[in-house]
């Protein structure tokens, strides 16, 4: 079965779609040292801004490492995987990378901030840019 480009592309306007939040995506700059103090001061870059969405999957009960005190007591913890989506043709993103979440129709999301872990995007019939996120600090 072969995929045809114009199914490709409605996927790819279906994703974006969803995407309805919107982000800036910085990375640290080139440091500087401050005349006045002789402080470090590392800006920041602006490498994306516009729309993006913030995607949990999981939940699913799993044991703790082998071996452990919490796997010989029985213990289970939830385990969930955060990501974030870009549109399919986002380029230039990087781990590392700090997505702030600046507007979005969950008000639990405004002003929260990731950090770009892995990306998730290696398939062939990729409809948007995905990528592994952890809560940044």
């Amino acid at each position: 079965m072969r995929i045809s480009a114009s199914f490709l592309s409605k996927a790819r306007r279906d994703a974006e779609g969803l995407m309805t939040d919107q982000c800036t995506v910085t990375r640290p700059g080139e440091s500087t040292t401050d005349p006045d103090t002789g402080l470090p001061d590392t800006g920041t870059e602006q490498v994306y801004q516009g729309k993006c969405k913030v995607q949990t999957s999981g939940g699913l009960a799993s044991e703790q490492t082998e071996g452990s005190a919490a796997q010989a007591m029985g213990a289970v913890s939830l385990v969930w995987s955060l990501y974030v989506h870009f549109p399919y043709d986002t380029s230039g993103l990087r781990a590392g990378d700090v997505v702030e979440v600046t507007d979005s129709a969950n008000p639990l999301l405004s002003g929260r901030r990731f950090r770009l872990v892995s990306p998730q995007s290696e398939k062939s019939h990729v409809t948007a840019c995905r990528w592994n996120v952890k809560e940044d600090a």
